[in-house]
Order: C-alpha cells, then structure tokens, then sequence
C-alpha cells in the first residue's frame, strides 16, 4: 500500500457518510450499546454495496467486451478499412518515434 493510500483512508473513513449517520443515530436513540453495536453494521453495509458495485462493474465491463468483439469483427471482415485503421495507427506512432529519435 501507497503512502497516499494509507493517508487518504483515515480521511474517507471519519468523513460522514451512511455507516456515520447510521451508527451516530442508534447511540442517541438506544443508548451507548446499541452504538458500539451499530459500528459493525456499518462495514456490512458497505460491504454489500462493495459487491452491488462490483457486480454493476463486471456487467459493464463484460458488455465493453463484447461491444469491442462485434466492432472487431465488422472491421476484420472489411479489408478496405482495416488498411486505412492500420495506416493510421502508423501516423500516430510516427510522431512520438519522430520526438524521441530527435530528443
């Protein structure tokens, strides 16, 4: 782990968010037990939203995939332009190597 990352997550953690809400409502309301009680929850619940947001993640991801497969099909089966992406692939290289051959 990054030194940013260890610095950063003490500051996401007090920052107020649901498990802060959740947890400052049930020490008031139910007494000092229920508050310490009410700490633990607070991790499921971003745990579960942790795997709401990953699964979302994967679905998108997956639909990226297969948005990508179809594109590289109808351009494989197009000769034409398939030599036209090629050539402008090679243009994009040719200026970098062009920079870096005169630095």
């Amino acid at each position: 782990m990054s030194p940013a990352f260890l610095l950063t997550t003490p500051v996401v953690v007090v920052t107020p968010g649901t498990g802060v809400v959740y947890t400052l409502a049930a020490g008031p309301s139910h007494g000092r037990r229920a508050g310490v009680v009410a700490a633990p929850g607070s991790p499921g619940l971003v745990l579960r939203r942790g795997a709401v947001f990953t699964a979302l993640t994967l679905v998108v991801f997956a639909a990226y995939g297969m948005g990508a497969a179809a594109v590289r099909d109808r351009l494989t089966a197009r000769p034409r332009i398939m030599t036209g992406v090629r050539r402008v692939f090679a243009v994009c290289f040719v200026g970098p190597g062009a920079r870096t051959a005169v630095a």
